[in-house]
């Protein structure tokens, strides 16, 4: 059964959400998390000016105080040549989905660590390539495909997947059934919060699978 995760490494909700993520992973091995960077800001050329820091600021206080996260608010990663563009940093989950998709989530969680804690600038592909060696893709093989045509479709083909299936903010969980989008979660949510609908959900699929059985009786299913 499939779960869809729209995110951006560079969202500071998501990073909250992160450990929410985390444990829905460890208490429901059978659900498969499909991770899709929805496309925060994607080519941005806003700056760090004084405004925009009290802005991400004001976030960041409030994502701490929801979720226990930790920012480093110094920034450093705001030089002068640094932009809000997302793109690069979802381009670099894309990558790691080509190459280790199991590992994904610790990929997506290391880059927002490196970016809120840390105050790395994940625009930069060095950085991001050194982040990918860490998980287990070498840097040469990174940055070869990083800059691909191939990844900046896909890349962008996530970013059209998320404004086609409404997505009207990140984090979002949804799945889709039968052409039928349901949306779990839009925005951050606790872990006891989420639990319960997770469960719905999957009650939902049990007695679905249950009927279908109970249709096909007699025979009625066979070729």
């Amino acid at each position: 059964m499939k779960m869809y995760y729209f995110t951006d490494p560079m969202c500071s909700w998501c990073y909250g959400f992160s450990p929410v993520v985390k444990k829905l992973k460890e208490s429901y091995p059978e659900i498969d998390l499909q991770i899709i960077s929805g496309g925060f800001s994607p080519g941005s050329t806003q700056a760090i000016t004084d405004e925009y820091r009290s802005f991400l600021e004001y976030h960041w206080r409030n994502v701490n105080l929801c979720s226990g996260q930790y920012f480093d608010h110094s920034m450093k990663f705001a030089t002068e040549n640094f932009y809000y563009d997302t793109e690069p940093s979802s381009r670099a989950l894309v990558v790691m989905n080509k190459f280790l998709p199991n590992r994904d989530f610790e990929f997506l969680s290391l880059v927002q660590k490196s970016f809120y804690a840390e105050g790395k600038d994940i625009t930069n592909d060095v950085i991001l390539a050194e982040l990918a060696a860490e998980i287990g893709v070498e840097k040469n093989v990174f940055l070869e495909t990083f800059h691909s045509e191939e990844i900046k479709q896909k890349t962008l083909e996530g970013f059209q997947l998320s404004r086609k299936l409404g997505v009207k903010g990140f984090p979002t969980l949804l799945t889709m059934e039968n052409g039928i989008v349901e949306v779990l979660a839009n925005g951050f949510q606790p872990y006891d919060r989420l639990k319960p609908i997770i469960d719905d959900w999957l009650k939902s699929l049990a007695v679905a699978a249950m009927k279908n059985e109970q249709s096909c009786t007699g025979g009625t299913c066979g070729c």
